[in-house]
């Protein structure tokens, strides 16, 4: 192991650490989302079945983000307790943080592995996130593993690069589907990188017959894990089942004549003179799959005569998904009792007065905002460093995921700040990039 590699594993090792102690110090953080995962994995743990079972599909709207339910549920019948279940999102959470820097070490070299890894360390949002029952954690981390795989794989980033011929290996991108299904049975994210991974070997180069062997190869990874996933379930319960299928429930709420581009927080389940209400008597004689193909006819029916107009929202809702975070920092509340209080606001319009009269948290998550703030900046630095450089098979990657998966998430889904969070380390490659550049520049003079 490389001088570099060491630091990058120590580094981890320390963040690790910093997320047991944080967990230990302010313990599990209550969330809205975090208590439906619990009250599923409860519910099913009492039917001795795993996640979903009949009585989900005809007793709750959609079927929810399927892994980290199980995942709860194992926790739950291992230990009657979520302190494993967390101390695991602690190691997956320092474990994005290790492969994020790996993919930079492989693209941009030590030095800016080094600056990206720190940078990931030090912003307070990322303190927080593992004291939650969180399905982001584990499918980001499952990501980002994939994209490290597949640079190394790949030798993406290597002054000499080698062209591919018929002695690589392929069953490392029959690896690389598996854990992308994997991550999008815990929140259905990873086409994004289905996608990017496939256009990297579309473009680059290498003959073209070897180049979609890889491709196909790694969804037959992919179809092998919906396979197996989807028939167990089937055999348990009638339907083919391997990932999340709530998004017609919120498609849904974005399809009508003035839907708000900001996010629908606190809406009811069932908002009356909307297109997502049902009628408690309709709903007596329905499951959830019945709900979702009412809600997909809905949509479909309002997206018909309205495209512009729902493409209008699509800035607005990038500009929700990028504002500055700081949805992680209720961990460090004083009273975390009640989810649905669980969130932090900041008086931006009187700071001057109440500067002095703020709480530990909201003076933690201005210091999470000023940090944002940095380190997009040195991102959109980096990236317009690397397009002056023409150094294209480099910056492909991190900016093919953050850009196309902006745009993705803002086509098909509301924006909120927590759904940028498996395109987030790509940010952090390229502000750990233009740190190095510029610490390389101070060298030099």
């Amino acid at each position: 192991m490389g001088e570099s590699n060491k630091t990058i594993y120590v580094l981890a090792a320390i963040y690790l650490g910093w997320l047991l102690a944080v967990l230990s110090a302010v313990g599990y953080t209550p969330t809205n989302d975090g208590a439906g995962y619990v009250e599923y994995a409860l519910w099913c743990l009492a039917e001795g079945q795993p996640y979903p079972t009949v009585s989900i599909y005809q007793q709750t709207p959609f079927v929810w983000n399927v892994g980290i339910i199980c995942l709860t549920q194992l926790s739950w019948w291992l230990f009657t307790s979520l302190t494993p279940l967390l101390m695991l999102l602690c190691v997956l959470k320092a474990g994005t943080a290790l492969c994020m820097a790996l993919t930079t070490r492989q693209l941009f070299g030590p030095r800016a592995a080094v600056a990206a890894i720190v940078l990931f360390m030090l912003y307070p949002n990322n303190w927080g996130q593992s004291t939650m029952v969180s399905s982001e954690i584990p499918s980001t981390f499952l990501c980002v593993l994939t994209i490290f795989l597949f640079v190394r794989h790949e030798r993406v980033g290597e002054r000499r690069t080698h062209a591919r011929d018929s002695r690589k290996p392929y069953w490392p991108y029959l690896v690389m589907g598996v854990l992308l299904a994997l991550a999008n049975w815990f929140r259905p994210t990873a086409t994004i990188f289905v996608v990017a991974i496939t256009a990297y070997l579309l473009v680059t180069g290498g003959r073209k017959g070897l180049r979609h062997a890889a491709t196909a190869t790694m969804l037959a990874g992919l179809l092998l894990f919906i396979g197996v996933v989807g028939t167990s379930c089937y055999v348990r319960t009638g339907h083919f089942v391997y990932q999340a299928r709530s998004y017609w429930f919120s498609m849904v709420d974005e399809c009508y004549d003035g839907a708000p581009v900001a996010p629908h927080y606190g809406q009811p389940l069932w908002p009356e003179g909307l297109p997502r209400y049902i009628s408690p008597d309709e709903r007596r004689q329905m499951d959830c799959f019945d709900f979702e193909r009412i809600w997909r006819e809905r949509s479909l029916d309002y997206l018909k005569d309205h495209k512009l107009d729902y493409l209008r929202k699509i800035p607005g809702r990038i500009f929700y998904m990028y504002i500055p975070e700081y949805d992680n920092m209720p961990a460090f509340l004083a009273d975390k009792s009640l989810p649905e209080n669980n969130y932090i606001t900041i008086p931006y319009r009187h700071i001057a007065g109440e500067l002095f009269r703020l709480s530990f948290a909201q003076y933690l998550s201005l210091a999470s905002f000023a940090f944002y703030c940095f380190f997009m900046l040195l991102a959109l630095l980096g990236t317009v460093r690397l397009v002056r450089e023409q150094r294209w098979r480099q910056l492909f990657l991190p900016l093919f995921i953050v850009v196309g998966g902006t745009l993705a998430i803002a086509v098909v889904m509301h924006g909120e700040t927590r759904f940028k969070d498996p395109l987030m380390p790509y940010v952090f490659v390229l502000s750990g990039y233009y740190l190095s550049y510029k610490h390389s520049r101070w060298k030099a003079r």
